[in-house]
């Protein structure tokens, strides 16, 4: 017979954090509803009570991109706690799972389908997926090529996320859209 912890750790959901979900989360999307800022700060919530194991790489590309948008501060803003506690927590593989995320010699990521940006959309605003947002892609593949499960990439409100959804569902690429209406 399997104990309540054993059980737990067993259903433990893997995730993908954008950057826009904590601050959206912090009040620091203006276009966001109060529907929106709620359910990003339920899915921090989550995180900080240990039902959600975020994926980061080993290089530090996403902790970089999350320092560079916010400070950790365990009492402030759910963007802070979310940075705080994933500081504190990096090494603990039940609340913060690690992957190594090979690069070719230009530095692209070689889990990134899509390295010669192929992939447009009608949508003016997202002719070309976001350079900055490749890592996430690469960190779910990795994922999946590793676990055979997916670690969806969640995000708040970013229209280009949508736009891209039908090539990154393509090469299987899972998305978690908190506030799809809010693009």
């Amino acid at each position: 017979m399997r104990g309540c912890n054993e059980n737990k750790r067993l259903q433990m959901v893997h995730k993908i954090i954008d950057t826009n979900v904590p601050l959206t989360a912090a009040g620091r999307n203006p276009q966001a509803t109060e529907t929106c800022v709620l359910s990003c700060g339920e899915t921090i919530s989550q995180f900080l009570k240990g039902e959600i194991v975020i994926v980061v790489d080993a290089d530090d590309n996403a902790i970089a991109e999350y320092r560079n948008n916010m400070y950790p501060d365990p009492k402030g803003t759910p963007a802070g706690q979310f940075l705080m506690y994933l500081l504190m927590n990096r090494n603990h593989p039940h609340r913060v799972k690690s992957l190594s995320l090979a690069t070719d010699e230009t530095g692209r990521f070689a889990d990134y389908p899509d390295n010669d940006d192929n992939w447009t959309t009608n949508d003016v605003r997202c002719k070309r997926f976001d350079p900055d947002d490749k890592k996430w892609v690469a960190l779910a593949l990795r994922f999946k090529s590793e676990t055979g499960t997916d670690a969806p990439i969640v995000n708040a409100a970013d229209r280009c996320w949508i736009a891209f959804a039908a090539q990154l569902q393509s090469v299987g690429v899972a998305l978690e859209i908190l506030c799809r209406d809010e693009r």
